[in-house]
């Protein structure tokens, strides 16, 4: 069992000796001109970047591998960081992948009982388009596994359902308000606008991209997903899968944020709005669970700012 993880190695001086899953490895230059490598190192806490000045055959070590490491917790620039003195590739059957992938204390099978029960309310053809996937045996296994994202949100097993449950319950307080609103339309694409994560993400020894993640990314992958069970079921109305693809291919909202085209109809902006805001509420939480009490947390590139926790409530 592994003893040492990332969320414990929080002050400088402390001592490394500890496996690691590498995510990402670089080999820069000191402004002398020597090699070194950065290294962003993971477990199921959290992710850490480290440094190795004397790297020699560890610039052989792959990517995606699993590492042990010796070294310090060092600061630089207000950053908690390793400071590796050897590095070198562990064997895989002597690590235990549950180690390196943190999970939800949340009930994942309730949640998805619930997407479950939604997804087969519908009015057809959607219902039939919906069961046709969360009815899956094959489907429902990869769903309740896979993360809502690698770092940014809901990054651990059963992340995808806890997002798309909780995307759920936003859209149902909102329409109770709006009897103009498509509700079951509204369902139907928080749904379905993810689905391509149990493929963009690999989750089985380590979370990270698959290949056809890299390749397509989850818009793509849901819309492909969509287009084949719609062409199997008799009958379904083209208007009614330009507005469901639609909604998948514009849930990321504006297209420099990675969506083709920005949501053109009320529900389709609905979405987008409810996905960005489940998504904001996960961040502001995940974060204050691992800024050890301190008021304000560091940086964080995607909310574009640091933010201010109050300790004394």
């Amino acid at each position: 069992m592994k003893k040492q993880y990332i969320q414990d190695l929080n002050q400088p001086g402390m001592y490394v000796d500890g496996v690691f899953y590498l995510g990402e490895k670089e080999i820069r230059k000191t402004r002398d001109g020597k090699d070194y490598i950065r290294l962003q190192l993971r477990d199921k806490s959290g992710t850490m970047l480290a440094v190795f000045f004397d790297p020699g055959s560890a610039k052989s070590i792959p990517k995606a591998s699993f590492v042990r490491v010796t070294g310090q917790v060092t600061e630089y620039k207000g950053q908690i960081n390793i400071k590796i003195d050897d590095i070198w590739q562990e064997k895989e059957e002597h690590v235990d992948y549950t180690d390196f992938m943190p999970s939800t204390y949340r009930d994942v099978e309730e949640c998805f009982a619930r997407i479950q029960s939604i997804a087969r309310s519908l009015r057809e053809p959607m219902a039939a388009l919906l069961t046709s996937f969360f009815d899956n045996a094959s489907f429902a296994r990869r769903f309740k596994l896979a993360p809502g994202g690698i770092t940014v949100h809901h990054a651990y097993l059963g992340g995808l359902c806890i997002h798309t449950h909780d995307m759920l319950a936003l859209a149902h307080d909102l329409v109770k308000k709006d009897k103009n609103i498509d509700s079951e339309l509204l369902y139907a694409g928080i749904l379905l606008h993810d689905i391509g994560k149990i493929r963009e993400y690999q989750y089985t020894r380590c979370i990270d991209n698959s290949d056809e993640g890299k390749f397509l990314g989850h818009i793509a992958i849901g819309i492909r997903m969509v287009e084949t069970e719609i062409g199997r079921i008799p009958g379904f109305p083209e208007p009614l899968a330009w507005k469901l693809i639609h909604m998948i291919l514009s849930h990321h909202g504006p297209r420099e944020y990675g969506s083709p085209v920005p949501p053109k109809f009320l529900e389709a902006q609905m979405l987008h709005q409810i996905d960005n805001l489940d998504a904001k509420r996960a961040i502001y939480h995940e974060m204050k669970e691992t800024n050890n009490g301190n008021r304000w947390s560091e940086y964080n590139p995607y909310l574009g700012h640091d933010v201010f926790f109050n300790s004394e409530q």
